[in-house]
């Protein structure tokens, strides 16, 4: 299994997916974990994702080897997103495990470490790439919204990562995606042989519901309080918060008592900057995010240039939180707009939206609890990715597994859970 970054502990989207697709598969293989890493590794996270494997290889990179990495892909005609994840030490040490013990199947997280296994030596191994999010669709609206020399490098990054795309089409025996409009949207992009398979996130509903009464606001109380989740120099996060907190924040606190609180990981400057705004509090990061989540009275997810299912959507819903979110935001969730989250894209809607459930316990209550219900009965871990089991499996062997036929009760993976989805 190759990731692009080490997947504990999931504090992110994209960690949350790996680490739980990790976790899922390791009851049925016997996993060797490859990646890099631009963070530090510490002795007790590498001994907790060890519980799910035979072995682990971490390779560190710092910033100056990841820029370098970037430019020399770009120079050879490939994306810098193949560059920033590539390390020349990795590569050596997959391709000597491969040679003294040949890999059954790799299952590649993320287009851009399908290089690792694009070689001549990995022809007869099976590959499964979860390319997560149609990335060259992410780079062309970003180019569409950029200016200047930006919207070059966007344009350029889009058209390249697009080819990686159709190499991954071409060579790849079976691809997975977020969502089904994510995988429309790869199969519409590329030129594929096989269609691949929208297989969405899900969410520990147990984790995040909200049974100590204490954490749950009071009704009655004058400021209505709001929260956004997520990765504080993530581009669609930065620009959804900037355009929330100076386009509408304001005419909402002409009405009524309003705050956000905003919680997550790596604050950008431009983020940093809304702080300095009346009625905004930047949080930061935080070892637990459940307490922010409980203490709120809606949750929100402004995002335009979202790609794939929003783990902050779900992890709100999960927490009995309404949720006013974009069309982009909604993407894979089977949920009903106005019973189980509010749709909302223009100024206008989110205005009446957010007063609405403002001024409205009851329809505040009603939502949340229609949103945890929802996302408990149909978005559990296991019912989302074991659609990955039928990708990893080789078809010789007709339904069956390919390693132990008894796999690892969920009793010894619950150790897993105590970090949460944070």
């Amino acid at each position: 299994m190759l990731t692009h970054r080490f997947p504990y502990p999931p504090n992110r989207g994209d960690r949350i997916r790996s680490y739980n697709l990790l976790r899922l598969l390791s009851q049925y293989h016997r996993i060797t974990l490859c990646c890099p890493t631009d963070e530090p590794v510490s002795q007790s996270q590498l001994d907790h994702v060890n519980a799910f494997c035979e072995r682990s290889v971490v390779a560190p990179l710092s910033k100056v080897g990841r820029l370098t990495h970037a430019i020399r892909s770009y120079a050879n005609g490939k994306s810098l997103s193949e560059g920033m994840f590539f390390s020349s030490s990795l590569q050596r040490q997959v391709k000597s495990l491969h040679a003294q013990t040949p890999f059954q199947t790799a299952l590649v997280y993320c287009s851009s470490m399908f290089p690792y296994v694009d070689q001549p030596s990995f022809r007869d191994t099976r590959k499964i790439v979860d390319v997560v999010d149609v990335d060259s669709r992410k780079w062309k609206q970003m180019s569409q919204q950029s200016t200047r020399l930006k919207r070059w490098i966007y344009g350029c990054e889009a058209e390249r990562v697009q080819r990686l795309e159709q190499r991954i089409a071409d060579r790849a025996d079976g691809i997975a995606l977020v969502s089904d409009l994510e995988a429309s949207l790869f199969e519409r992009t590329v030129c594929v042989a096989k269609s691949p398979l929208g297989i969405s996130n899900g969410v520990d509903s147990d984790f995040f519901y909200p049974h100590d009464a204490v954490h749950r606001p009071n009704a009655n109380r004058k400021v209505t309080k709001l929260v956004f989740t997520g990765v504080l120099d993530y581009h669609p996060n930065v620009e959804g918060l900037v355009w929330f907190c100076r386009d509408l924040l304001p005419q909402l606190r002409q009405s009524k008592p309003i705050e956000l609180e905003i919680v997550g990981r790596r604050a950008c400057g431009k983020v940093k900057d809304l702080a300095l705004l009346p009625g905004v509090n930047l949080v930061g990061e935080v070892e637990d995010v459940r307490p922010y989540l409980h203490n709120a009275d809606i949750a929100i997810s402004p995002l335009k240039l979202a790609r794939g299912i929003q783990n902050k959507v779900l992890e709100a819903m999960a927490a009995r939180l309404p949720v006013v979110l974009t069309t982009e935001s909604a993407e894979g969730i089977d949920a009903t707009t106005g019973v189980d989250f509010q749709i909302a894209d223009s100024v206008e809607q989110w205005r009446h939206a957010i007063l609405k459930l403002s001024d409205d316990a009851e329809l505040r209550t009603s939502m949340g609890r229609s949103a945890s219900k929802l996302v408990s009965q149909q978005y559990s871990w296991n019912a989302r990715l074991n659609k990955f089991l039928t990708l990893t499996q080789p078809a010789s062997l007709n339904g069956q597994t390919d390693t132990d036929p008894n796999p690892r009760c969920d009793d010894e993976l619950s150790l897993a859970v105590d970090a949460g989805a944070w």
